[in-house]
């Protein structure tokens, strides 16, 4: 029974093209009120797909849609709203989680802080319900916080300990605890007295290269020399290694004067070292071993500093002195406190009064022709709970099948994908089945010969023979070539299986990144897969329209949470609230296919 008929209202947060709150909207009662979304590519598809409404994202004093400056309560006043009418949903950014722990770094990055603005904003808006998305690994024990200085800032305010000791019952319920964050580990002992000449003065040290770009071109070449013996500078290496060689120059111009470093006779070493092997390296070829000596030391001792640099911005409390231990390694760590993200939401969300259930669900188990699989958090505050339990849903048993690459994208396989935006034609589509089933869903509200976003990339030569040779021997990905055609690869072995991946029509496909980065390739063509064609993956339906370049629209489509997940996520909400959907997917997805004679 159908408690309402007014629409729950929804506030969607790092909302990116929108396909969390496209299913929410599938359902029939939600209706979307505002968006946040820094990304302005993003932000045109989004409009797009909301009756070209501009108001639809809500900014900041600087007409920014920036959620670390966003006041949720003058939002609320401003678009009179109220807490108990509204739904929030969002996936704050996961890079940060997804490569968390590298090389004992736990630090965590300035993108992860956003999961304590995602915690803010519930705060502040109230609303009856709370769904937060995430890559799966965020349930790993390496992704933490640290206990910081209180500040303004949700990032300092929800970490301190005047916080964290607002949201437990005693001092025995505490669930921070000692940590270690480890600022260096090198082979390269001779650090030793470098650092121990910075100790005193460490916290106001800053890194000799402070653009990461400069240290990401260093570290490329670095890593080709692996299977080296020696190497010459690309083209694509020479513009920042010149940048660098030119910043080296003005530190040792200006060391005596204005500069942020106290020099010693092991930094020196280390800088002209650096210095006369750079301005070598841009007309010769190189030894590895000299490479590895005279890099070496620099690359390291600024990843030091980048990480002492991130403890003093991110006002992470130190306990105690660095501590320095050398063996076959020279390891540098210091002392801290942190704790779990996931138990940090599961209290903080209790304390602001929801009932929460959390977990990784599987995108195909709801209808996505793609196995994805994501964290969901979702809530809903104890008053508006009409069922007791609060439970994510369970996979969808009443679905006729598991769907697949071909259900999703065989009726596209003879429409050539187009690569032109100026000039793009969206009379296109040629219909060669009855609209039932997942086709039916995807062709909702879509003129008969309209086709959307049906693009893809002009691709190079040497991309179109290796689509052609992963075709002809029916091969997989990147590693079913030949070795001529794997050669402009510094490392082809370390080359992950989902470059030039080949998609299986009866499988669902895996999860879906950005397929032009990646140039994942079609079935049984040999071409590059279309912006629709990987929206048609995800479960976007084909009335959805993306904006911006065609990078920007790939890219949007990679981020985004299939729809039908969302949905399914949805429908269960409703239930909990006590509601049901106009529609579900099982009643809109239970049709058989038939082929038009």
């Amino acid at each position: 029974m159908i408690v309402s008929n007014t629409k729950y209202k929804i506030i969607d947060l790092f909302a990116g093209a929108g396909g969390l709150s496209n299913g929410f909207e599938q359902t029939g009662r939600f209706e979307v009120v505002g968006a946040v979304e820094i990304n302005k590519a993003a932000q045109k598809t989004y409009i797009r797909n909301h009756k070209n409404n501009p108001d639809i994202i809500i900014k900041d004093s600087d007409s920014e849609s920036d959620i670390t400056k966003i006041n949720f309560d003058k939002v609320l006043l401003e678009r009179d709203l109220s807490g108990e009418d509204l739904v929030v949903v969002g996936g704050p950014p996961c890079q940060g989680f997804s490569n968390a722990n590298r090389q004992k770094n736990y630090l965590v990055s300035g993108n992860n802080q956003l999961v304590k603005e995602y915690v803010k904003a519930v705060k502040e808006i109230k609303p009856i319900a709370f769904v937060m998305e995430n890559v799966k690994t965020i349930i790993s024990d390496t992704h933490k916080f640290f206990v910081t200085e209180h500040g303004d800032q949700a990032k300092f305010k929800y970490s301190s300990k005047e916080h964290l000791q607002k949201i437990v019952k005693s001092e025995d319920d505490k669930f921070w605890h000692p940590d270690k964050i480890y600022l260096l580990e090198t082979r390269h002992l001779e650090l030793n007295s470098v650092i121990e000449f910075l100790l005193p003065n460490i916290y106001n040290t800053y890194p000799l290269l402070p653009n990461e770009n400069w240290i990401s071109r260093l570290r490329s070449i670095e890593r080709r020399l692996r299977n080296s013996e020696s190497i010459r500078l690309k083209d694509k290496d020479i513009k920042e290694v010149e940048q660098i060689i030119v910043h080296f120059n003005s530190i040792i111009k200006d060391r005596d004067k204005d500069s942020e470093w106290v020099f010693n006779s092991g930094i020196d070493r280390i800088l002209h070292d650096a210095l006369f092997l750079l301005e070598t390296f841009k007309t010769e070829e190189m030894k590895s071993s000299e490479v590895k000596e005279k890099l070496g030391p620099l690359i390291d001792l600024n990843t030091f500093l980048f990480h002492i640099k991130e403890v003093r911005e991110e006002k992470i409390i130190i306990k105690g002195d660095i501590e320095i231990e050398i063996g076959s390694k020279l390891t540098v760590k210091i002392n801290v406190e942190s704790y779990n993200v996931i138990e940090y939401l599961e209290r903080v969300f209790k304390y602001l009064g929801y009932r929460i259930d959390k977990g990784v669900i599987t995108a195909s188990d709801f209808g996505v022709p793609q196995r994805r699989n994501r964290f969901i958090m979702f809530g809903v505050k104890k008053e508006f709970a009409f069922l007791e339990e609060v439970k994510l849903p369970e996979k969808n048993t009443n679905l006729s099948k598991i769907f697949t690459t071909r259900d999703a994208i065989e009726d596209l396989e003879n429409i050539k994908p187009q690569e032109e935006l100026n000039s793009y034609d969206m009379n296109c589509y040629i219909n060669t089945k009855c609209l039932s089933g997942l086709l039916k869903y995807y062709r909702t509200d879509v003129e008969e010969n309209v086709l959307f976003n049906h693009i893809n990339t002009k691709s190079r030569e040497l991309s179109k023979k290796r689509f052609a040779a992963i075709k002809e021997s029916e091969g997989k990905n990147f590693h079913s070539l030949t070795e001529d055609l794997k050669n402009t690869y510094a490392d082809a072995s370390r080359t992950q299986n989902t470059v030039y991946l080949r998609l299986d029509y009866d499988e669902p496909a895996p999860t879906v990144i950005n397929v032009r980065k990646s140039m994942w390739n079609h079935p049984v063509n040999a071409v590059a897969l279309s912006i629709r064609e990987a929206a048609r993956l995800q479960s976007f339906k084909d009335n959805f329209i993306f904006e911006g370049t065609k990078d920007q629209q790939y890219q949007q489509v990679g981020n985004a949470v299939p729809p039908l997940m969302a949905r399914a996520i949805a429908e269960r909400l409703l239930e909990i609230l006590g509601d049901k959907p106009e529609s579900t997917i099982t009643e809109e997805l239970n049709l058989d296919e038939k082929v038009l004679i």
